[in-house]
């Protein structure tokens, strides 16, 4: 009995495991997609990773929904990103926290500029699909 029951709980822990495993996968491959879409002003990809009430601290503190971040991926001119490093911390089964650091490389008044960035992004489940709902982004260096 004893043996079954250890089994038992193997058997769960590792199908939690698994299933925590998935998550954080998706949640990187999340990530890199919303990175990417800035040089390709991809509006499409960015509003299927931000949920509907999605808000954004920008590194100039201010406040930035959805529509606001999609209508500003128009206007910016970056030309490439490096996501330098990015970790993902599961708080729950439908919460993930992504940190990371990226480098970007932009025009501003015709000069290319390279800038550095770290973002916080926090991910939850709904509905069966993980969807963007927080992020604060911080500007460590521009030059």
């Amino acid at each position: 009995m004893k043996a079954i029951l250890l089994f038992s709980l193997v058997m769960v822990f590792t199908c939690q495991l698994h299933a925590q495993n998935k998550s954080v996968e998706t949640l990187k491959r999340m990530n890199e997609d919303w990175i990417r879409s800035y040089p390709s002003k991809d509006s499409v990809t960015l509003e299927r990773i931000f949920a509907n009430d999605f808000i954004l601290i920008s590194p100039d503190g201010n406040k930035m929904t959805r529509r606001d971040v999609i209508r500003n991926l128009r206007r910016q001119e970056i030309l490439s990103v490096n996501i330098d490093s990015a970790d993902v911390r599961m708080l729950d089964e439908k919460i993930g926290v992504v940190t990371a650091y990226m480098t970007f490389v932009f025009k501003e008044a015709n000069t290319l500029k390279t800038g550095r960035v770290c973002y916080q992004d926090i991910y939850m489940q709904r509905k069966k699909r993980w969807v963007a709902v927080a992020a604060h982004v911080s500007l460590l260096s521009v030059h």
